[in-house]
């Protein structure tokens, strides 16, 4: 299983030549689907989610599908089949988690690798638990979900957007984990190729609770 978990995205050159690495390919022949579902609940201004768009095509990544999988009349299974990458887009955690349980997408994409990308909360919820997300200031659970259990495809959590101070605060809650906990800038993103965990970085990032040979710096 190959995973890119970002903070905001395809931001900088290092994020987007780990990406063309997991795929095999020039950016330009790269197939995306682009999971825009977390993002579909937040209020107000969405300039940060218009920019992990623009993003992609900053850094030469032209052919992207957009796909709601919570559509009833898109076929996301069969739209997401065609593609190289699937990146589930930031906003709200608790609403994306429900949703993919909903659709059991854990289940179809296990059965239908590709390149994961997660944004934000799509990084989130690639861990073992969502907790991260209730750090204050919290995503509100609008849901109601209590099992925060999350998708279990990797074996750490992540928090992303730190800064100095978010990283005294991530340090407090991994000392109440067992899981590695990742805390992230928007400069940096964990790259994930089966067992093998590195990070690839233009920017800040700390590991919590480090699980022995599994983890090394890699600043491209």
């Amino acid at each position: 299983m190959k995973l890119l978990l970002t903070s905001a995205g395809i931001i900088n050159q290092a994020i987007a030549n780990a990406l063309i690495g997991l795929v095999g390919k020039c950016a330009e022949e790269v197939k995306i689907g682009f999971i825009p579902t977390a993002a579909n609940v937040e209020e107000g201004n969405k300039d940060w989610f218009i920019s992990q768009i623009t993003n992609l095509y900053r850094f030469g990544f032209k052919w992207i599908d957009i796909v709601e999988i919570v559509d009833p009349i898109a076929d996301w299974k069969d739209r997401l089949s065609r593609v190289d990458v699937t990146i589930l887009s930031g906003g709200n955690t608790f609403y994306l988690l429900d949703t993919l349980r909903q659709k059991e997408f854990a289940s179809w994409f296990s059965n239908n690798p590709k390149v994961y990308v997660g944004i934000s909360a799509g990084s989130i919820v690639a861990g073992p638990s969502v907790d991260a997300a209730t750090i204050p200031p919290a995503d509100p659970n609008i849901t109601g979900i209590t099992d925060l259990t999350g998708m279990k495809l990797v074996d750490f959590e992540v928090e992303p957007h730190c800064d100095n101070a978010r990283f005294k605060v991530v340090e407090e809650y991994a000392s109440t984990r067992f899981n590695p906990v990742y805390a992230l800038d928007d400069g940096s993103a964990i790259r994930v190729v089966d067992d093998i965990v590195d990070v690839v970085s233009e920017g800040e990032w700390k590991l919590f609770n480090p699980t022995k040979d599994k983890i090394k710096d890699q600043a491209d």
